[in-house]
């Protein structure tokens, strides 16, 4: 099982499908896993509270148990999806500050980057979740300016000396 982590907009289910073709393995995304089977992020946020969010969150992990997984940015946060990673090999896609100000323009269905603030918001966030990113991950790759191809060459070897 591997898992990719990382902040909000660091390229986890964009990555991570590739990875799963590159290793000829299925590839699942937490965050579509609770959008099929509750509706989307934002109307969670809306109707439930993050706290909610959080709790699907921890049940679409549980059950993706096979390939390669993009977690949520969130995810880390739980000390139950940080049990259930640690069984696997974790990727940490780091992400800075200009790379995620152009990521994140125009993208609404983040709803904790929703306003004007939202690149402060993220590098808030960012820098709390950090610290666990940093404690959890396997391999570590930083994506700024790099294809989605460069990207999985980077990790490939990497999983190679685990």
């Amino acid at each position: 099982m591997i898992y990719l982590i990382g902040p909000m907009a660091s390229g986890k289910s964009t990555v991570g499908r590739s990875l799963a073709t590159a290793l000829s393995t299925s590839f699942a995304d937490s965050d579509a896993t609770v959008v099929a089977h509750h509706g989307t992020i934002p109307q969670i946020f809306a109707e439930h509270g993050e706290a909610h969010f959080r709790d699907l969150e921890v049940q679409a992990l549980a059950r993706l148990l096979t390939g390669v997984v993009a977690t949520g940015g969130g995810a880390v946060l739980r000390e139950e999806n940080q049990q259930l990673l640690s069984r696997g090999t974790v990727i940490y896609l780091e992400l800075g500050m200009q790379a995620a100000a152009e990521r994140i323009k125009a993208d609404s269905n983040r709803p904790l980057l929703a306003g004007d603030e939202a690149l402060t918001v993220w590098a808030s966030v960012y820098e709390k979740r950090r610290p666990i990113y940093e404690m959890l991950a396997d391999v570590h790759v930083v994506v700024d300016g790099k294809s989605v191809l460069q990207i999985v060459e980077e990790i490939l070897p990497q999983l190679d000396q685990l």
